[in-house]
């Protein structure tokens, strides 16, 4: 089965924060996809075949817990800090173990997970912490 795309919408917070630490406290970036679940529904034990673009390491994709807001579903990809940011979506990052199947072919073999809405973004999906309404795809599911 195919893990069909769906669009995120990506958005910062802590505008208010930056504002009134003049810069020092650095806002986040989350990213939002529409509709309160995927289309796709998987049931543990499950393995993903991902193939990756030349030149992209199967490490540079990440396997995110979505969490439900307002009809949508959304995550978590900057977290903002003082003097810095720190990149990677580190609150909703699941790890995952992948093995190479064949050239540019890979199996991501999914942890013991909880039921729950699920996403995988690709390489070059993640935004800038200065990205306001631009677009990006993820590839979402749901466990049962």
């Amino acid at each position: 089965m195919d893990l069909l795309p769906e669009v995120v919408n990506w958005k910062t917070g802590g505008v208010l924060k930056r504002l009134a630490t003049a810069g020092v406290l650095k806002g986040d970036v989350n990213g939002t996809v529409n509709a309160p679940t995927s289309k796709t529904t998987l049931k543990m034990p499950v393995e993903i075949l991902v193939y990756a673009a030349e030149g992209i390491g199967i490490t540079e994709y990440q396997l995110l817990r979505l969490r439900p807001n307002r009809g949508a579903r959304e995550f978590r990809t900057v977290t903002g800090g003082v003097f810095h940011q720190s990149g990677g979506a580190t609150r909703d990052l699941v790890p995952v173990e992948s093995r190479r199947i064949a050239v540019r072919t890979y199996a991501l073999v999914l942890p013991n997970l909880t039921p729950g809405e699920y996403g995988i973004l690709a390489p070059g999906a993640v935004v800038s912490s200065n990205a306001s309404a631009q677009l990006g795809k993820m590839y979402t599911f749901r466990l049962e």
